[in-house]
């Protein structure tokens, strides 16, 4: 939403929002190098500038300004990587009625296009912060007036990532490669996603309407899908083609999110009761899978490509969801090659949770879920992947502390549709000397202090539910 060029500008003039400047290092802090923070954990090193840059926004309360908005959406977004939901909500809201106040729709016609396009950016941000917090605190967003299809970024990313401001006119605004416009034209079917899913789990929809639902909310991530233009379509020869240009991470970012909200939908076919055992939704469950494996796919790239780090923390909680729906291959599936996949999307995934928690703490939430889904795959009497209100939660709830989850005791017929493998315990660990905790965490890179856990992976002597055991206490430590 900030254009660089004329920020580092601004900056450089003395011109620059302090608000904005306080929240940014709030949040950047934790991704420095500079020996000046080798004493501080990294996620504790932006506690110093929050409080300076809420100072700030405090002054400017009945003063709304496009950088004061700005600032206030920072700020939120430092809070959600802290997990305190309501101080997020709170500032996500106060933008947004900042943003009212200003009346975005009426941008500013004598700015430079430049200022324009800063505007229609921040108003997405805005929007999109809506949707996110309103999810996290389990309510329906409080939206603005106007939808992403009213203002919407115009100018390409490309140029808005590289040119000065003098550079662009007008007749550069016009472009195929607005990721961020595309991304917009998925948030509504995020906020439907999640509340058919709470409608489900409180029992105010029967299962048959929620697969009509589900049906209707597939075809309309299809029919994103297919919108896009050849360029931005998922493939290995596009992704190397916006990394050339500086935009791999906001292309995977842009591709991740629709294969998590899959991910989410088709979640309730992985319930193993009997009366969903057909053939069609069985097929459901497989795309759930499918999903689950293009999320730690798209994870996987972004670890090993130069320039698309997703070193955000909504994505340590896209990783967790993947990861239990690769556990359920685990405990459920007879197939090898399915068996297979899901060890080696599972260890990427928690090689990748191992470096995030480093930077938010909030991820440390999210493994604590985990660990609380885990924790009922032992009993086996009861069906993990049922869902109840707490698995609503723990889908659609990226920033909140969930409690200790209470399962139902299935019924005898139902229970023996789960089989005697959803037992997870470390009597599986068949004597082998597994590596502990204190060696994972020797690096903060992704995938240099995790090779005892990929070692394990090539080890078929130890079983995938001691595999998982082990790798949940690992990451807890």
């Amino acid at each position: 939403m900030i254009h660089e060029a004329s920020f580092r500008r601004r900056l450089q003039d003395g011109r620059a929002s302090m608000i904005q400047v306080y929240a940014m290092c709030a949040l950047a802090a934790r991704f420095s190098d500079s020996s000046h923070f080798h004493k501080v954990p990294r996620g504790a090193r932006g506690k110093m500038y929050i409080s300076e840059a809420e100072h700030l926004a405090q002054q400017s309360l009945i003063a709304p300004s496009l950088e004061t908005i700005q600032g206030l959406i920072l700020i939120g977004y430092f809070y959600g990587g802290e997990g305190d939901t309501k101080a997020k909500h709170i500032y996500s809201g106060l933008a947004r009625l900042h943003a009212e106040a200003l009346s975005f729709p009426d941008i500013p016609k004598d700015a430079i296009p430049m200022r324009q396009e800063e505007y229609r950016r921040t108003w997405l941000s805005v929007h999109i912060a809506s949707y996110w917090t309103a999810s996290d605190m389990s309510i329906d967003p409080v939206l603005l007036v106007y939808g992403p299809d009213i203002v919407s970024p115009e100018v390409d990313d490309i140029i808005f990532h590289s040119l000065d401001p003098e550079q662009l006119q007008e007749k550069n605004i016009s472009s195929p490669c607005n990721m961020w416009a595309y991304m917009a034209k998925t948030l509504d079917l995020f906020n439907r996603t999640s509340a058919v899913l709470r409608r489900l789990s409180q029992g105010q929809i029967e299962f048959n309407d929620y697969c009509t639902e589900a049906s209707a909310l597939e075809n309309a991530l299809d029919e994103w899908e297919k919108s896009l233009p050849p360029g931005l379509e998922y493939t290995q020869t596009n992704i190397r083609s916006l990394v050339k240009q500086g935009l791999g991470r906001t292309f995977l970012a842009m591709h991740i999110g629709p294969h998590h909200f899959r991910q989410m939908l088709f979640f309730p076919f992985l319930d193993a009761r009997g009366n969903r055992d057909t053939p069609k939704l069985a097929h459901r469950a497989t795309q759930c899978k499918r999903s689950a494996n293009t999320v730690s796919e798209i994870i996987q790239h972004s670890t090993e490509m130069d320039g698309c780090d997703l070193n955000y923390f909504i994505y340590g909680h896209i990783a967790v969801i993947s990861s239990c729906v690769h556990l359920h291959a685990l405990l459920f599936s007879g197939d090898r090659d399915e068996l297979s996949m899901a060890r080696k999307r599972l260890v990427s995934n928690f090689e990748y949770l191992m470096d995030i928690k480093s930077y938010w703490p909030v991820v440390d939430y999210s493994l604590a879920r985990l660990r609380k889904f885990q924790n009922s795959c032992q009993d086996s009497m009861s069906d993990p992947f049922l869902l109840d209100n707490w698995m609503v939660r723990f889908l659609t709830e990226h920033s909140s502390d969930i409690s200790e989850r209470q399962m139902p005791v299935l019924q005898s017929s139902e229970a023996s549709k789960l089989g005697p493998n959803t037992k997870i315990g470390h009597t599986n660990l068949q004597g082998k000397n597994l590596p502990g905790p204190a060696q994972a965490n020797n690096s903060t890179q992704i995938g240099t202090g995790a090779h005892g856990l990929s070692d394990l992976l090539q080890d078929q002597q130890v079983t995938s539910k001691a595999l998982v055991d082990h790798a949940i206490d690992w990451l807890l430590d």
